[in-house]
């Protein structure tokens, strides 16, 4: 019974470290693209780079929450920020090949969005005990 009850602090604890650093990343995520803008536009391939692997801790928490029945309360939060960083990529790639500014310029306030989300999400995940 212990092993069980460990195992399952242990998903709990892997699921609350993610999920702090989601926010972590799209802090720096914000600030790359700042310093792209105003300092070094080379930098830019940082940003782009970053914006990528940011997924991966994205749907780790997607797969975790299906996973694993204690972290189920997750998965909606989960799925919402998933379907966030869809439309943050989504938002950048259609305005660029369209040439549409407006979904382009929509790409910074959904960072805002997400950041704040994630942060939200990651609260609630180390909060449910």
């Amino acid at each position: 019974m212990a092993t069980a009850t460990s195992e399952l602090s242990r998903q709990r604890r892997i699921f609350a470290v993610v999920s702090a650093v989601v926010p972590v990343l799209i802090f720096a995520q914000v600030l790359l693209a700042g310093l792209s803008i105003y300092y070094d536009g080379s930098l830019l391939s940082v940003h782009k780079g970053l914006g990528i692997f940011i997924a991966l801790p994205i749907l780790s928490l997607v797969v975790l929450a299906l996973r694993y029945d204690d972290l189920r309360p997750n998965l909606g939060r989960s799925l919402v920020l998933l379907a966030l960083y869809c439309l943050q990529v989504a938002l950048m790639s259609i305005g660029r090949e369209t040439g549409n500014g407006l979904l382009q310029a929509l790409h910074v306030p959904n960072a805002f969005i997400m950041g704040a989300f994630s942060d939200f999400a990651a609260r609630q995940a180390r909060s449910l005990r």
